[in-house]
């Protein structure tokens, strides 16, 4: 653990594009609290061009950046095994943060979560639609509403492609997931997934590529008889409420209300904003945090394995047609 006033020196496992293009220019932006030190690839080529851009030491294979005495914690970011990786730097003593893909089998959450625990380190999952602002945001009003306005609600997502991060998303605003079931449109027009959590609520996940991805693609919806709230595009929010029941023919323009977020920009806030929106540069902060305090992530080893099981549910879906499969249970 470094000093507050200390940045925390990084090692990087893997130099490909997200790494290059995200990764890189984040901790870039936070100075006073993370270092890149060092870097590591699979092959000598890779890493001796990498020594070259960069201008830092390179290893050829993780095991190596693991045990350069210069690197204080390990952020994974490579194409290889990412759960053997990150058993190795919390056996050495140095905390991590594992992009996604991270967990890939119980076994292996259930040896870096006993390994974390023990040494009482960071473990942090780069799942970074749980540090979007706007679904931080998002959060936090349908806490509120829930408060003033209890029930059930239906939760809708849409985007390009759905993967965990949406399921992990979902967890992360609705709550544990039940049970999934997964429905392939024809001719390859994308697919719907559907949930049940645990609390009574449903929700859908709307995955769908088309020949060009240019447009904005994606909201998340929230439901409820008082009303909806909706983030669009990663950055806006909309919220829709109402305590009392009007019936169409009888609105008034005082009804026809609604609560609207959009960020604005400023020096701080717009470093490489759209790194920020999309959750990158926050969890970045977050990990440096993390580890200076020992305060838990908001993504971290148990919400991977969630989204684990969830994942296998939707996919036993998938094969048996198209019926409902409850997740397994923890």
């Amino acid at each position: 653990m470094t000093s507050s006033g200390t940045p925390l020196k990084i090692g990087l496992i893997g130099v490909g594009t997200h790494a290059r293009e995200v990764l890189i220019p984040g901790i870039s932006q936070l100075p006073d609290a993370l270092r890149l030190v060092a870097l590591a690839t699979a092959h000598e080529s890779t890493a001796q061009a990498a020594r070259e851009f960069y201008r830092l030491p390179c290893h050829v294979g993780y095991e190596k950046l693991i045990a350069d005495p210069n690197v204080d914690a390990v952020l994974i970011a490579s194409s290889g095994d990412h759960e053997a990786a990150a058993l190795a730097a919390l056996a050495a003593g140095k905390p991590v943060f594992n992009e996604t893909p991270a967990i890939r089998s119980e076994e292996g959450g259930a040896r870096i979560k006993q390994l974390a625990e023990e040494k009482k380190l960071t473990y942090l999952i780069g799942s970074c639609l749980r540090y979007a602002p706007v679904y931080q945001k998002m959060r936090l009003l349908l806490a509120e509403w829930r408060e003033k306005e209890p029930g059930a609600r239906t939760f809708n997502a849409a985007y390009y492609f759905a993967g965990g991060h949406f399921c992990n998303l979902m967890m992360y605003l609705g709550g544990p997931i039940d049970s999934a079931l997964y429905q392939a449109a024809p001719e390859g027009a994308g697919g719907i997934t559907l949930l049940r959590f645990a609390s009574g609520d449903i929700g859908s996940i709307r995955e769908c590529g088309f020949n060009n991805w240019s447009p904005p693609y994606e909201q998340m919806e929230i439901v409820h008889k008082s009303g909806w709230l909706l983030a669009e595009d990663g950055r806006s929010l909309k919220f829709h409420h109402a305590s009392r029941s009007i019936h169409p023919m009888r609105m008034s323009f005082d009804d026809a209300s609604g609560d609207f977020y959009q960020p604005t920009f400023s020096l701080p806030y717009g470093q490489i904003q759209h790194l920020h929106l999309r959750g990158y540069i926050p969890e970045l902060m977050e990990f440096a945090q993390c580890v200076r305090t020992g305060d838990q992530p908001t993504c971290g080893v148990d919400d991977a394995l969630a989204t684990l099981r969830v994942g296998e549910a939707t996919r036993q879906s998938r094969e048996n047609g198209g019926q409902w499969v409850k997740v397994r249970a923890p």
